[in-house]
């Protein structure tokens, strides 16, 4: 029960940081140092949103499992910003990207097998 727990705890968090990383990216292009203007670019405020949801899953993993294996897991918001910056940016993949893309998974699958 534990150990499915911090999966989906891990789940929401890399997902709410890619997603964080997607709308920072939009942000980037208004961003200037006028903290008045940067409280009405919606992008950058949506980005910090889903970082800070994204912190509160990582601590709630953390109360359970050990950091090693959390930490191992934080490696899945490179796949998902492979794949959401191809969706929505349009960003190209080619076989390194995908070759990458399996290792990493490869590597989340040796780190984590002592969890089965």
């Amino acid at each position: 029960m534990i150990k499915a727990m911090i999966v989906v705890l891990m789940l929401a968090t890399t997902i709410a940081g890619a997603f964080g990383s997607l709308f920072f990216k939009k942000a980037a292009k208004d961003f200037n140092f006028n903290i008045l203007k940067q409280l009405r670019n919606t992008n950058l405020i949506i980005g910090v949103l889903l970082f800070g949801i994204g912190t509160l899953f990582y601590l709630l993993a953390l109360r359970t499992g050990g950091l090693s294996i959390i930490y191992s897991l934080t490696s899945l918001t490179y796949i998902w910003i492979a794949l959401i910056s191809r969706k929505f940016l349009g960003e190209k993949m080619n076989k390194f990207k995908w070759l990458g893309i399996a290792l990493i998974m490869l590597g989340i699958f040796l780190i984590t097998y002592s969890l089965a």
